[in-house]
This record gives structure tokens, sequence and C-alpha cells, in this order.
């Protein structure tokens, strides 16, 4: 398994610390967001290996918003740039929230064999209407042959507001394999967005990790990017406990089987 630190692209006095942590191989990617108005030449000073987030609702990407089409063109265009000059595998993609048709009629615009769809909650945070939340909705986003990004958080958060078992939904988006996921924890009583430390949430992680490793493609590598909080915006103190953490359910889980 390859495990992934976020970073924006404002964090650029972290870099030292990243490049550290993934020359000692505690990490082995950065996934990187550039943020609008950014400039990508810090980090092209250090040879690290790179995913790109393209840039989401928060900075006024949406492809679910027809209105907002050349600006969503323009600013994923200059993500994938980024992803071209730091020869980043792979780019992921938050489908918005608003029509599902919107969304796929986008995608045919900025097709990228490199992009992976990321599942949404059901609700956003200011209560938006959020497409690709199921694995119908995701099967239809995928058609023209993007892979997924599978946010187990986000999962779950459907789940509830679905009112369905979150294990069996969890289940569901198995049989697209996917290989890359978001983790964080969250509470099972809440059904907006949470990215809680991993133990301070409700989520049963040994499920969790068992459906990542079953999930994918038995010699597939997984990609599993932290999505936990940091208490210290300038360390990656809580990043180290969170990625303990899912080693140890991983050990625990592979304990098991022998």
């Amino acid at each position: 398994m390859n495990f992934g630190l976020k970073l924006w692209s404002t964090n650029q006095d972290m870099l030292p610390q990243a490049e550290q942590l993934i020359k000692n191989d505690v990490f082995q990617y950065i996934e990187l967001t550039p943020i609008p108005g950014t400039e990508i030449d810090a980090f092209l000073s250090y040879d690290l290996p790179y995913t790109i987030h393209i840039t989401t609702e928060r900075h006024g990407v949406n492809i679910a918003d027809r209105d907002k089409r050349d600006y969503n063109i323009k600013t994923i265009q200059n993500c994938i740039e980024w992803a071209d000059q730091l020869k980043a595998r792979y780019l992921v993609l938050h489908p918005g929230f608003g029509k599902l048709d919107d969304a796929i009629e986008f995608l045919s615009y900025i097709y990228d064999k490199r992009i992976l769809i990321e599942n949404m909650p059901k609700i956003g945070i200011y209560d938006e209407k959020m497409v690709g939340y199921s694995p119908e909705e995701i099967e239809k986003l995928m058609d023209n042959g993007f892979g997924l990004c599978l946010d187990l958080n986000h999962a779950i958060k459907a789940a509830i507001s679905l009112e369905l078992d979150y294990m069996e939904f969890v289940n569901e988006f198995g049989k697209f394999k996917p290989f890359y996921y978001h983790v964080s924890d969250g509470h099972l009583n809440h059904s907006k967005d949470e990215h809680l430390n991993i133990g301070e949430g409700e989520y049963d992680f040994r499920f969790l990790v068992f459906a990542m490793i079953s999930g994918s493609e038995f010699n597939s590598i997984r990609h599993i990017t932290l999505e936990t909080p940091r208490s210290n915006l300038l360390t990656f103190d809580n990043d180290l406990l969170n990625l303990e953490k899912i080693k140890s359910f991983i050990e625990e889980h592979t304990s098991n089987l022998l």
C-alpha cells in the first residue's frame, strides 16, 4: 500500500518535511491541490512523487453547473498542466453539486485517462444536492473511461443520508475495483462531511481496511490518502499518528489471515 500526504499549493513551507518523510518511505506520495493564483515552481524544485487533487468547489470549480463551464475548463486544465509538469500519475476530481447530466456532459471536454472521479456525500455542507454519491451515479460518471477515487467517509455519509447500512453500501463500490482511497473518521449520526482523526469518530476501521484490501484487484497497489485534520498546520504530527493507526489495522487484518 502507498500512503499519501495531503498538501495544497499554499503549503510550500512544508515541502522539506514532506521530502524527508518520503525519502524515509514513511509516506510514498503527495496528493497536491493547486490553488488558483499560486505557482508550481517550488514543487518542481523537489523530486517527489505526486498525484493531483483537482481544485474543488471551495475555489469555484463545479462541473455539475453548466453555467460555470468556461471557468471549470480553464481551472481544470491548469491542474492537468501541473500534473504534466510534476509527472503525476492520477488526478482526482469532485463531480460537484447540481445536475448529474451536466457533470456527465462536462467530462467530455476534459477527458484524460489519469482522472479518477471521487464519490461524494449525498448532501453538501451547505445542503447542496451533490452529484456522484451512489454507485449508480458513479458508474454513469465513469462511463467515458474514468477511474474511481473511493472516499470512504463520503460513502458512509451518503449511506447515512439514504438510511442504508454503510458497510453494505461501501461494498457496492467494490464492483469498480477501486485502488485509490481517501480515508478519515466520522460520526454515524451525522450525514454531512467530516474529516476526523482516526479513532475520534465511530467508523469500523477493521471493516474499512478489509474493504480496501479486498475491493481492489489482487495484485494492484492501493493508494491511500489521509484526509485527516492537522492541529498544527506546520507539522505532519497528526498524519503520522493517523498513519500508525491505519497500519495497525492492516497488520491486524494480515495477521488474522496467517
